[in-house]
């Protein structure tokens, strides 16, 4: 089943995004204050404690966790203010490669394979490097937690001439996603991991958006997930 996210969501979208939006940005501040206090307290009494006693590992574990807020706090950032692209042209394999580097670590932590299938005949592509990393990152990660142990992930790169466009896949062998779930997964705080935010799949569903392009998903219950990020190629683009 695929869901191509159609031009009439894109309204109702808007509108949902900049509900969240408004929530973020009035939460944000309250939230980081104290949590600023919070983890400065935390360091001076850290020292306090044997650097090889079981308090020091404690610590660690609660610093992982202020970690965690705050990133769910940027991301909330992120849809209430996304930052203009910041474009320069790229090969977006080399792009690619820095990403799945990344994730490589998990990758060994899940037990998963990733395989890469990148076309070294690729245009170059106009964009923001960072984020369209980020997009990468965040499909390839949510393949690897889907896959687990005994997986595989592949990650493919093509140039579609006859649309002059870059198409990236992102298949793993999961589970597969359930019909009724496929058309909610790029819902702001939809989410099916115990400790996720929902909110991945929406920025960079936008994030893609604003380079120009979309995201497609195909999945089948059992066989697992592929999607498909295609990318416009400026006529100033060369082989790259």
């Amino acid at each position: 089943m695929v869901y191509p996210f159609p031009e009439e969501d894109k309204e109702y979208l808007t509108e949902k995004l900049a509900i969240v939006g408004e929530l973020a940005a009035g939460m944000a501040h309250e939230i980081r204050n104290p949590l600023t206090s919070i983890r400065g307290f935390l360091q001076l009494l850290q020292n306090k404690f044997d650097p090889q006693g079981v308090e020091r590992e404690y610590f660690t574990i609660i610093f992982e966790e202020l970690d965690r807020i705050n990133n769910i706090i940027k991301e909330f950032l992120s849809l209430a203010k996304p930052a203009q692209p910041q474009l320069q042209f790229i090969a977006f394999n080399q792009l690619v490669a820095e990403a799945l580097l990344l994730a490589e670590q998990e990758a060994i932590m899940y037990d998963v394979k990733l395989i890469q299938n990148l076309s070294p005949e690729l245009p170059l592509l106009c964009l923001d490097p960072g984020q369209m990393k980020q997009v990468i990152l965040n499909l390839t990660s949510n393949a690897i937690q889907a896959t687990g142990p005994g997986g595989i992930v592949i990650i493919s790169s093509y140039f579609d001439a006859a649309n002059r466009q870059v198409v990236t896949t992102v298949e793993d062998n999961g589970p597969g996603i359930p019909p009724e779930k496929l058309n909610l997964i790029f819902e702001p705080f939809y989410t099916t991991k115990e400790n996720g935010t929902g909110l991945g799949l929406t920025l960079s569903r936008r994030i893609v958006a604003s380079h120009g392009g979309k995201i497609l998903v195909t999945s089948k219950v059992g066989e697992g997930s592929r999607f498909t990020i295609c990318l416009p190629v400026t006529l100033n683009g060369t082989s790259g």
